[in-house]
C-alpha cells in the first residue's frame, strides 16, 4: 500500500484553458479548482475522473471505488424524491478536499476513484430498471473495484444484494441494513420489489443467510408486527435504537459487522439516511426523530471504515426536503469518514504485514 505507484490521472472537471498543471492540486489550497472552489466542472463525486461502467475501462484505470448513481425512487412506500440523491451528493461533494487530515490520507491518490456516472433508469418500470441496477454493479465489481452505491429509494439494494451474491457465488456473503424501519415485507401487495422488502430478497439469495445478516437503528412506529416477526423468527440480529442509546454506536457497529463477516467473502451494506435523526436529516423519505446523530453517524463510519464493505450503498437521500444542504453534506461526511478510515486501517495492516 504505502510503495504503490503515484496515480498518474487529470480528474475529468479540470481539463480546458484553466487546466490544473501540479501533480497534487487537488489537495492543495487554493489550488483545488484553480481557485474556483464550487466550480466543479463536469459533475463527479469526489472530482473523481469518469469512467465508463465497463469493467476493462474500470481495470485500465486501476480503481479501486467506484462511484454509481442511482435516481431510481419508483419502488417508494412514502414521498418521492430520491431520484435527485446522486446528483445532491456530487453537488455536496464539491465544497470537500479529498485529503482527510484525520487519517492523514489523500483518498484520491489511495483509492484511485472513479465515477461512473447514474445507472439509466425506465421510467414506470422496475424491473427493467434493477436489471440495469444489477449489470451495472456488477461491472464494477468484475472491474476489481468495491461499490459505493448512491439512491435511489431503498428497493436499490435488492438487485444490488443480487449482484453481489452472484459474483461471490462459490461463496458466502453478508448483508448489513442500518435503517429506521425493518423493511422486511415479503411483498407489498403483491410486489417483492418495493423500498419495503430488502432484507426479504437479501434472504433469499441462495449465499446469504440469517447468521450474516444484522440490522441496526429500528424506531417508532412505521414498523409492522410482521416485518418484526421476520427478524425475529429467522433468528436475524436485531439491533433497534434503543439499544444502539444504551449501549454505544461503537459497540453495536462492531456487533454488527463481526456478525456480516463472520466466514463470508464479502459483504452488502445498506445504509438509509433515515436512520438518522430528523434534526440532521431532513432530506430524506421519511425523517423521523430519536435517530442516530451525526457525531454517531461519523463514528458509525468510522468503525464500518476498519472493517469495509465490497458495496456500500447510502439510500433516500432527498435533497429537495433538505435545509441548507445539511443532509447532503451530512452523507457526503460519512462516506469521506468511511474511506477515511478503511484507507488508514488498510496502510496500518499492510506496515504490520
Amino acid at each position: 500500500m504505502a510503495n504503490q505507484p503515484k496515480w498518474d490521472f487529470v480528474p475529468h472537471q479540470h481539463k480546458g484553458p484553466a487546466e490544473q498543471s501540479g501533480k497534487d492540486d487537488h489537495i492543495l489550497s487554493p489550488k483545488f479548482h484553480n481557485g474556483s472552489f464550487k466550480s466543479a466542472g463536469l459533475a463527479t463525486f469526489m472530482g473523481a475522473p469518469y469512467c465508463p461502467p465497463d469493467r476493462e475501462a474500470i481495470r485500465s484505470m486501476d480503481a479501486r471505488i467506484c462511484f454509481l448513481g442511482v435516481p431510481w425512487d419508483q419502488g417508494q412506500m412514502v414521498r418521492a424524491g430520491t431520484s435527485q440523491g446522486p446528483a445532491g451528493l456530487r453537488e455536496a461533494s464539491t465544497q470537500y478536499f479529498p485529503y482527510m487530515f484525520e487519517y492523514g490520507v489523500d483518498l484520491m491518490e489511495f483509492f484511485r476513484p472513479v465515477d461512473c456516472g447514474d445507472i439509466p433508469i425506465v421510467p414506470g418500470n422496475n424491473k427493467k430498471s434493477h436489471e440495469y441496477i444489477y449489470q451495472y454493479v456488477t461491472e464494477c465489481l468484475e472491474g476489481g473495484a468495491q461499490v459505493i452505491l448512491c439512491g435511489g429509494d431503498h428497493s436499490v439494494p435488492i438487485p444490488g444484494s443480487r449482484a453481489l451474491s452472484d459474483f461471490h457465488a462459490s461463496g458466502k456473503i453478508g448483508y448489513l441494513h442500518v435503517d429506521c424501519h425493518l423493511d422486511s415485507a415479503p411483498d407489498w401487495e403483491g410486489n417483492p420489489n418495493t423500498n419495503c422488502s430488502g432484507p426479504a430478497r437479501a434472504f433469499d439469495l441462495p449465499n446469504c443467510d440469517g447468521s450474516n445478516m444484522a440490522h441496526m437503528g429500528s424506531r417508532n412506529g412505521l414498523n409492522p408486527k410482521d416485518w418484526v416477526d421476520f427478524w425475529v423468527d429467522n433468528n436475524v440480529r436485531l439491533v433497534p435504537m434503543q439499544e444502539v442509546v444504551d449501549r454505544g454506536i461503537d459497540v453495536c457497529t462492531k456487533e454488527i459487522f463481526d456478525i456480516a463477516w463472520d466466514k463470508t467473502d464479502g459483504i452488502y451494506w445498506s445504509w438509509d439516511t433515515d436512520s438518522l435523526d430528523a434534526s440532521c436529516m431532513p432530506g430524506t423519505t421519511a425523517p423521523e426523530t430519536f435517530g442516530i446523530k451525526p457525531r454517531e453517524a461519523l463514528e458509525l463510519a468510522r468503525v464500518a471504515g476498519t472493517y469495509g464493505a465490497d458495496i456500500f450503498e447510502i439510500s433516500e437521500l432527498c435533497p429537495q426536503y433538505d435545509v441548507s444542504d445539511m443532509s447532503t453534506k451530512l452523507v457526503c461526511c460519512m462516506i469521506y469518514h468511511y474511506l477515511g478510515s478503511r484507507a488508514q486501517t488498510l496502510q496500518q495492516n499492510f506496515h504490520q504485514s
